[in-house]
């Protein structure tokens, strides 16, 4: 029962990734068609990354006190029901509005999911986690392969009714073949110890430039001279190599715990300067491997701070100040872009990574074990 379950919350948060990575393989379309600049692209994932970051917080509550399973579907069907209505989007608010509501369903997701399965797993949750947090290299990795083909073809807002149906049979999948709650929480908490904001801080840096990157990587290999379809296929190959990346990272966090989040950082800085500075497609399959090792690394970490009573509430702040980073990483690199251009605003990226390692890496151990 638990492997379905590992399995469906796995798809549900890959479909998650999916619908709001959808829009960067799209922003040299949707700037042309809208007549917007790099700053107001940026804002399309601002727009549902800040809801999504202050729902975090509520959704760990009410996971623990109402039912995290439960939360789950609701936030699979909800999302999907969202991002379908861009299909009637043909202006540029229009667009920002349905991915702030996209942003409201989706952001119930994360705290509710990956606290069930650290509950679950417990000993092996980094190896479990590693198998969930497949979710953002996989759902990135897919989003270009669905939706240009079918922008170049059709039209680009056809691509997200596509994702709707897929991602809506998976949380019909979960309600109807997983019966009740595996897991309840007799006593909720919404209590955030003190020693989780020196992590909260940390996951805030490195989302925001993972987000940035992520937003604009695209368009900076457009910039430098290649072809959509070639920079749609070093954004998926970045995100293909990330799956190992993800479960490589979960196995390694339960042999090596915060030493491996040091590793990881270290090793996305120094890659990711690379890029800035080469720009050669080479890269993109090395920094893949550590680019998506932080997920699972972060969130393994942070159910290890926290008790059975307050872990969603945990898991909820420390993704929220995570998408509060991710929120402004991609409308701040879009305005960097627009004022320095590419090159110079993409150095950016391995100086967050930096300032990221240096605070995790001075924090005091603390490790709850639950």
């Amino acid at each position: 029962m638990r492997k379905k379950l590992l399995l469906l919350l796995s798809l549900g948060w890959i479909f998650n990734y999916a619908h709001r990575m959808a829009i960067p393989p799209l922003i040299p379309i949707i700037k042309t068609e809208l007549g917007i600049n790099n700053a107001q692209a940026g804002l399309l994932m601002t727009s549902l990354l800040l809801p999504y970051a202050l729902i975090q917080v509520p959704a760990g509550y009410l996971g623990d006190k109402l039912g995290r399973k439960k939360l789950v579907v609701i936030s699979i069907l909800g999302y999907s029901l969202a991002s379908a209505l861009i299909i009637f989007a043909r202006e540029y608010w229009e667009l920002l509005s349905i991915r702030a509501l996209y942003g409201i369903f989706a952001g119930l997701y994360y705290a509710p999911a990956t606290a069930l399965i650290s509950d679950i797993y417990k000993e092996r949750k980094g190896s479990a986690l590693g198998v969930f947090m497949v979710g953002p290299p996989i759902g990135s990795g897919i989003a270009p392969l669905i939706v240009v083909p079918i922008a170049l073809a059709l039209e680009w807002r056809y691509a997200f009714l596509v994702l709707s149906a897929m991602s809506a049979i998976i949380g019909i999948t979960l309600l109807l073949s997983i019966k009740g709650e595996l897991h309840e929480v007799e006593h909720a908490k919404l209590r955030i110890p003190k020693h989780v904001i020196r992590l909260s801080i940390m996951n805030f840096i490195s989302m925001l430039a993972f987000f940035g990157m992520l937003t604009f990587l695209p368009d900076f290999f457009v910039n430098r001279g290649r072809s959509l379809e070639e920079a749609s296929l070093y954004f998926s190959i970045l995100s293909i190599v990330g799956i190992a990346g993800s479960l490589v990272g979960g196995t390694i966090y339960d042999r090596l715990k915060k030493k491996s989040l040091i590793l990881s950082l270290g090793f996305n800085a120094f890659l990711s300067f690379l890029l800035a500075k080469t720009a050669m497609p080479i890269i993109m399959p090395i920094l893949g491997l550590f680019f998506y090792s932080v997920g699972p690394i972060v969130t393994a970490y942070t159910a290890e701070q926290a008790t059975n009573e307050n872990k969603g509430s945990v898991m909820g702040f420390v993704n929220m100040m995570g998408f509060f980073g991710a929120t402004l990483g991609p409308y701040l690199l879009g305005v960097l872009i627009d004022t320095l251009g590419y090159g110079e605003a993409f150095y950016f990226i391995p100086l967050m990574y930096m300032v990221a390692l240096i605070i995790i890496g001075t924090q005091k151990k603390r490790i709850s074990h639950t």
